[in-house]
């Protein structure tokens, strides 16, 4: 992508200055401003990208309830707001040596996480929450959820499902904070999976986002080991990120920098990277985005080894801000991703077939 783009769009919606990142959208519009910007990278020092246009409101402490829906989206309510050294020896040479420096006091131990015991995969190492599915869906799951403010952003997690549970981390876009995808932290956990809506700030790159969604995954496992917290000891060990488009970037950097997450989703991802990826991933871009558009899709998805379980899926007509209408939006984006999380993040192989099943214009390497 060159240094300096002008990136022109409809007056109605957006406009933007050379080597300005500012957004603005008309009364008609009432579109949130993400992502529909000159090219970031074109930032220069000293020249900076323009604030969102008010903050992001703070997430309540509860939210509840079993049909969640994401309310209309616009710049001004972006959505709704409801985790030895051993000491060396001396040596045999005749001098003295000093004594060595006293270790330091080891780390007590993580429990033991819960021993997994699924019925829907074939070796048992798997979660199986809710019925098995019939098709792809993005409705709002079986299980009532809460949600809280944690030191990383915001957490959902359901509280009348059997634990234990997977857990991911999703973060949100340029000039975002992580407010507006508030309503795919609840969808998630609506369907037994926690679920921590990662804070950011608006000008954060997919390199940071990445650091920030790995400190939300440190976070729960650190909640699970923790007593006294709604997660205490009901985590399974399995961890997955995902993000949206500068956020959908920085869960390919997040998976490439760990090997132990177990699935990766990207929506409209920007600047995506696949090379080293081992992480079972899935990207999705619409076919009407000229912010992230599927290009950036397509090479991260062909730079991922062919050893890696991979999926890239274009969703035909939608812009790059369809994803801020939240997983009940435009096209199939959220039943896309629920169901890769199902059979990848917790290892049900029942949802594997639906994915698979699914019609449109999808590539991939995974086999049943």
């Amino acid at each position: 992508m060159p240094r300096s783009l002008v990136l022109h769009l409809s007056r109605s919606r957006w406009c933007a200055a050379a080597l300005v990142l500012s957004a603005c959208s008309s009364p008609e519009s009432g579109r949130p401003s993400e992502d529909a910007t000159a090219d970031p990278t074109a930032m220069t020092s000293g020249v900076g990208p323009a604030a969102p246009r008010q903050p992001a409101p703070t997430a309540p402490a509860e939210a509840s309830g079993p049909s969640l829906q994401a309310p209309g989206i616009s710049e001004h309510d972006p959505g709704p707001v409801g985790l030895d050294p051993g000491a060396p020896g001396n040596g045999s040479s005749g001098l003295v040596t000093p004594p060595p420096p006293a270790p330091a006091s080891p780390s007590p131990p993580s429990p033991p996480g819960p021993t997994l015991g699924g019925t829907c995969c074939a070796d048992g190492n798997c979660l199986c929450h809710g019925p098995a599915p019939a098709q792809l869906t993005n409705r709002t799951g079986p299980f009532q959820t809460s949600s809280t403010p944690v030191s990383t952003g915001t957490l959902f997690y359901p509280t009348d499902a059997e634990a234990p549970f997977a857990a991911l981390a999703i973060a949100a876009g340029f000039l975002n904070t992580g407010a507006e995808i508030l309503d795919w932290g609840a969808f998630f956990a609506s369907h037994g999976i926690v679920t921590l809506v990662t804070t950011t700030t608006a000008i954060d790159f997919p390199d940071v986002r990445a650091t920030k969604l790995a400190a939300s995954i440190a976070e729960l496992k650190g909640m699970n080991s923790e007593s006294g917290n709604p997660l205490s000891g009901k985590l399974s060990g399995r961890y997955g990120t995902s993000g949206y488009s500068m956020g959908g970037g920085g869960t390919t950097i997040a998976a490439s920098n760990d090997k132990t997450l177990v699935s990766s989703v990207g929506l409209a991802p920007w600047s995506p990277v696949g090379a080293d990826i081992t992480t079972p991933t899935l990207l999705m871009c619409g076919g009407a985005d000229t912010v992230a558009p599927c290009s950036m899709a397509q090479g991260a998805y062909t730079a991922m080894p062919e050893t890696t379980p991979k999926m890239m899926i274009v969703i035909p007509a939608i812009d790059h801000l369809a994803w801020l209408g939240g997983p009940t939006g435009p096209g199939q984006g959220g039943a896309f991703a629920l169901a890769f999380m199902k059979a990848f993040l917790e290892g049900d192989e029942r949802w594997k077939s639906v994915l698979l099943d699914a019609d449109g214009s999808v590539t991939t390497n995974i086999t049943r």
